[in-house]
């Protein structure tokens, strides 16, 4: 007679059964959130890369080569920006520029962020002084940021930098004029972080670079011929706290056959005094709001 055997299924304690569910729930949230996080920082990225193309707006190449990223995720995170009113593409010319909704949010963070209120009519005046372009170049981390320029009213302009456009902090006058105005071991770690950034720029040498940024140091302003590209000069003055602290700069660039000596003296002179009179209107609107 054959033998009848018995099955017994052997369940999980309850108290382990929760355990495991929970933790399958949790790896499955950090999963997503992992997701979430990806994607927030691709939309950071190619909002920036879109703000560097300035008034001409951004080619979907040019987001390619900015960003390094695929151009499947480039179309999906821009559809979703499009989406959001945060980037638009022009019908024409099929370029991408920023869009309205940004311009709102935009306004509401100047109210924080007076300075460049506090500039206007200086970096106006100044264009008409000395017949160049100035910019205003504030730091954003690693780089520096050009968030105004005042065009003169030459016919021949020097237009190195647009609106929105990030350069490595230390590349270009103004940007060097906020790195050199920093402590020099702050100045160190952001010149450490940078140095691959700075070496695919095709005129990067590394000695003139640091010979420029100790000469800035002791001069308290930012002087180049020739550093960033080839033929074109630039002055760039920190705009600073009481501390000494800068809060942005101004600069101007220039062919470097048109300004002697003399005249970059007296471009420098009226730099630092336009520097002077923004921080000073600038520390006057802080103190009027506390």
């Amino acid at each position: 007679m054959a033998k009848a055997y018995k099955t017994e299924v052997v369940h999980a304690p309850p108290h382990l059964s929760e355990k495991l569910e929970a933790k399958a729930k949790s790896k499955q949230i950090l999963r997503k959130r992992s997701d979430l996080t990806g994607s927030f920082h691709r939309a950071v990225v190619l909002t920036r890369a879109v703000a560097r193309g300035g008034g001409d707006g951004a080619a979907l190449k040019d987001l390619v080569s900015w960003t390094l990223l695929p151009r499947p995720t480039i179309h999906r995170v821009l559809d979703m920006l499009i989406e959001a009113g945060w980037v638009e593409r022009d019908a024409k010319t099929r370029r991408f520029h920023l869009g309205a909704d940004l311009v709102t949010l935009g306004r509401v963070a100047a109210l924080r962020h007076p300075l460049e209120s506090a500039a206007t009519t200086e970096l106006a005046l100044l264009a008409r002084e000395i017949g160049q372009t100035i910019y205003l170049i504030v730091r954003a981390g690693l780089d520096g940021v050009c968030v105004a320029r005042e065009e003169s009213a030459s016919p021949i302009q020097t237009l190195v930098l647009k609106i929105g456009s990030h350069v490595p902090l230390g590349w270009g006058a103004g940007s060097m004029a906020i790195l050199t105005a920093l402590s020099e071991d702050e100045a160190a770690r952001i010149v450490a972080s940078n140095q691959a950034r700075y070496a695919r720029l095709p005129s990067f040498s590394k000695i003139a670079f640091d010979k420029a940024v100790q000469e800035s140091r002791r001069l308290g302003f930012a002087s180049h011929d020739g550093l960033f590209t080839r033929g074109i000069g630039g002055i760039g003055v920190p705009i600073r706290d009481p501390s000494g602290h800068p809060l942005a700069a101004i600069s101007t660039a220039f062919v470097s056959e048109w300004l002697d000596q003399q005249k970059r003296v007296h471009c420098a002179a009226k730099l630092k005094a336009a520097a002077a009179r923004i921080a000073a209107r600038y520390l006057d609107s802080q103190a009027c709001q506390s």
